[in-house]
């Protein structure tokens, strides 16, 4: 099954925007994912659905090369760790109560 993870994110110290896209696909290699990603097959799906998440000018300005599109499969180093985080769970609140 083929699953793509993308997000707009923003470098505040250097001030540029980027699309960072994680790949995977179990069916396929990781010698066919690197052959994927550099004859453009992966980045072509990546542009397609940053269209209908982020809207047509962000997929146009990754078209264009204003919007850089960075696979994490060729820049392991910006992964923040395995461990994800879990949103959706209550979180703890302390209260004080004034009687």
């Amino acid at each position: 099954m083929r699953k793509l993870i993308i997000d707009f994110e923003y470098n505040e110290a250097s001030g540029r925007s980027s699309i960072v896209v994680d790949f995977n696909d179990d069916s396929m290699t990781n010698i066919e994912i690197n052959e994927a990603v550099r004859s453009g097959e992966i980045l072509d799906e990546v542009i397609k659905q940053a269209a209908l998440i982020f809207g047509e000018d962000v997929a146009q300005q990754v078209r264009d090369g204003r919007l850089a599109a960075v696979c994490l499969d060729h820049h392991p180093e910006l992964k923040r760790g395995d461990a994800g985080i879990l949103i959706n769970s209550e979180a703890v609140r302390k209260q004080e109560v004034k009687q």
